[in-house]
């Protein structure tokens, strides 16, 4: 796919919704990828869902309008496609408040990191799509898809992927909470999907997961400006009640911000096989579906773009603590990863197990400072705009959820980096 590279994918385009991508690209892709010579029409619905969840992307539900009938395409398409329009909407937020301070230097070489960052993320989540096409969908949870488009040297701004439309779903945000039997069929399939590393060729696993995209996220997220940043905003929400922690946690924090040791966790653990990580597993990627009675169920996992190769905690540590009230998750995370535990046996089978029960728990309690702290933009930042959209009353009450997640957080990061270290 052809692109003026002039153009870069920090800045708005002239397509859909403001980003690159045009009806005739994902016709293209559409013709190349799904065996058909059918073609969206001008005539399709286009509408911008899941607006404020996603940091690098603009999520399009396509209402499909074929150029001819026909009964095996899609009636629904979701178009992901990659953009920074987000992020520059937190950081300028970021700038009038006062949290943000770069010279015009610093915010140029930022925004190129920015731009390499998000083309390899996006990239390595379209090969990860690739792999979880070889277990199975209803244990993984996986979304179908049905097209992608990768960058590369002639393609600067078009990345983009078509899955399925689940009708009627819905996903909460970290301002709600879960209950302890909704979230089972996650941990199942987090459980599935690292019980598909054993099965896959090292060869292919070296292909997807080729440089420390993952490690250089994190950093880019966490050191230095941006983590007192993070800080400064914690404590704002809610001074009277998260001043004195949050200045605690901020002493602890250059010991917490261990980066080659939360990346490298299995070898400190003493797990010597490295498994599949979903590493952005929180609330907001959690697709809901009505059931037959009218309730609501977990149906899909979503966004991978942040997977790579590490310790089996990650996901689960950033899972509990953004779907569970702060006080259920402090009574429930044994058990929880215990049920995980067996969920995973289930899923190895006869092969031979890579870690134990004990060194998930360790792992778990290790993994939990720096998980912790890389969730509270999640608790913050990315719910203000959404919260302040709400009814006073409304939002008074998500208020109060959050306010006693981030406050059993900002405990239980002190208090698990004090018994590990």
């Amino acid at each position: 796919m052809a692109t003026d590279n002039s153009l870069t994918i920090l800045e708005d385009g002239n397509g859909l919704f403001g980003t690159h991508v045009t009806l005739k690209d994902v016709n293209d892709a559409i013709r190349e990828q799904m065996d058909t010579d059918l073609e969206l029409t001008p005539k399709s619905k286009m509408t911008v869902i899941g607006d404020g969840n996603g940091f690098s992307s603009c999520v399009i539900l396509i209402s499909c309008k074929w150029n001819k009938p026909s009964d095996t395409l899609p009636h629904k398409i979701v178009l992901k496609v990659v953009s920074f329009s987000h992020i520059k909407a937190l950081i300028s937020k970021a700038e009038k408040e006062g949290i943000f301070k770069k010279s015009e230097n610093e915010k140029k070489d930022m925004n190129a990191n920015f731009e390499i960052s998000i083309q390899r993320i996006h990239n390595q989540e379209v090969d990860f799509y690739n792999v979880l096409k070889k277990g199975e969908p209803e244990n993984l949870l996986i979304l179908k898809v049905y097209f992608t488009s990768k960058f590369d040297e002639n393609n600067k701004t078009k990345g983009f992927i078509g899955m399925e439309y689940i009708e009627g779903s819905e996903t909460r945000h970290s301002y709600e909470n879960c209950t302890v039997k909704e979230i089972q069929p996650v941990l199942k399939a987090i459980a599935h999907i690292q019980a598909l590393t054993v099965s896959t060729p090292e060869e292919e696993i070296e292909k997807t997961f080729n440089d420390s995209s993952y490690t250089e996220s994190m950093k880019s997220m966490m050191e230095g400006d941006r983590m007192t940043g993070i800080f400064m905003h914690t404590k704002n929400q809610n001074p009277e009640r998260f001043g004195e922690l949050v200045a605690s946690v901020e002493r602890l924090a250059p010991g917490i911000l261990d980066f080659e040791k939360a990346c490298n966790l299995n070898k400190y653990i003493g797990i010597n096989k490295n498994v599949f990580v979903h590493g952005d597993l929180w609330s907001a990627n959690i697709l809901f579906a009505p059931g037959k009675d009218a309730s609501m169920y977990v149906s899909k996992v979503l966004d991978y773009q942040l997977a790579h190769m590490g310790n089996p905690a990650e996901d689960l540590v950033r899972f509990l603590c953004s779907t569970l009230s702060g006080s259920e998750r402090r009574q429930n995370w044994e058990r929880l990863l215990e049920d995980f535990y067996a969920y995973f046996l289930e899923a190895m089978q006869t092969r031979e197990i890579p870690y134990t029960l004990e060194q998930l728990k360790l792992s778990y309690r290790s993994y939990f400072p720096m998980g912790g702290l890389a969730l509270l933009p999640l608790l913050g930042p990315a719910v203000d705009v959404k919260i302040k959209s709400m009814s006073e009353q409304t939002a008074e009450k998500y208020q109060k959820v959050l306010a006693e997640k981030i406050e059993c957080l900002l405990e239980d990061v002190e208090k698990f980096y004090l018994e590990t270290i």
